[in-house]
């Protein structure tokens, strides 16, 4: 399996482009998937430059409906067959952001929500509950909050009936890959809490490795001893690899990077790894 950074907050790769977003294309020998697609069409532009046809994606999966990982799809080159796009139903809400204590809500929902391009209208395949999209391949939401430390979202809304309510992201939806070293597991943004989300994978598959931990996990501003414990919660799994990018935050994956040394692979917009 071969994993390629489309998007992602950095890049340290001369003539690729970066945004604050995830977009990661996975080459499988069974399945090809594109996972979140970013803001803009950054994700095709240095798919361009990595010689990576999206074309022949056999699906997209998007992990929660905010324009960082959404935004780019109708980006999607034009194809005569569109694959089908995976999304939880609560992605499609109106979504709010006041995370930094303004009195005014910034939209950060799926830009193209109020008008579906037809194209992606018709391949949207709408999830609840975990669901498998192919042999092996396994989508997992509603991640309820199962640790200490970690706090539920806060700062997020969403909209019903001209009211705002708290979002509290029943939308995020993590991809599962099985494999014969463990489970590789693939997260946009993990807002429950990585070690919360981790926890249900576990509860999911009993008994099964955590190989690969691929993440955005919102760690971004969050304070040095929220980071300790998670690093060590991440450490008590036995994580084989862990991948963490997006809103992990610059500050978090320095710590990881030294915590795990050879296990932390920093990877940014333009790299590839295969495992």
């Amino acid at each position: 399996m071969k994993i390629h950074i489309l998007t992602d907050n950095r890049t340290k790769k001369r003539g690729y482009l970066a945004e604050h977003g995830l977009s990661v294309y996975i080459e499988h020998e069974h399945l090809n998937v594109l996972f979140d697609t970013g803001q803009t069409n950054v994700y095709v532009q240095n798919a361009n430059k990595m010689n990576i046809d999206l074309k022949l994606a056999d699906c997209v999966v998007l992990s929660h409906g905010h324009y960082d990982h959404c935004g780019g799809l109708p980006c999607f080159p034009e194809t005569d067959s569109f694959p089908k796009v995976y999304v939880h139903e609560a992605a499609l809400a109106r979504k709010y952001s006041a995370i930094f204590g303004g009195r005014n809500f910034d939209d950060v929902g799926i830009p193209w929500v109020t008008d579906i391009p037809a194209r992606i209208k018709d391949n949207l395949i709408l999830t609840q509950e975990s669901v498998q999209i192919a042999p092996g391949f396994t989508l997992c939401g509603n991640m309820q909050n199962a640790s200490d430390f970690e706090d539920p979202p806060k700062g997020f809304f969403t909209r019903s009936k001209e009211s705002r309510m708290p979002d509290t992201m029943p939308d995020e939806q993590m991809l599962v890959i099985e494999s014969p070293g463990g489970l590789c597991v693939f997260l946009g943004c993990s807002h429950p809490g990585i070690i919360s989300c981790l926890e249900h994978v576990k509860k999911l598959f009993p008994g099964k490795r955590l190989e690969t931990v691929l993440a955005g996990m919102h760690l971004d501003s969050a304070k040095p001893l929220r980071i300790k414990k998670t690093i060590e919660a991440l450490d008590e799994m036995g994580i084989g690899r862990l991948i963490p990018l997006h809103c992990t935050g610059i500050s978090a994956i320095s710590d990881m990077t030294r915590y795990f040394g050879a296990r932390c692979f920093p990877l940014c917009a333009g790299n590839s790894i295969e495992i």
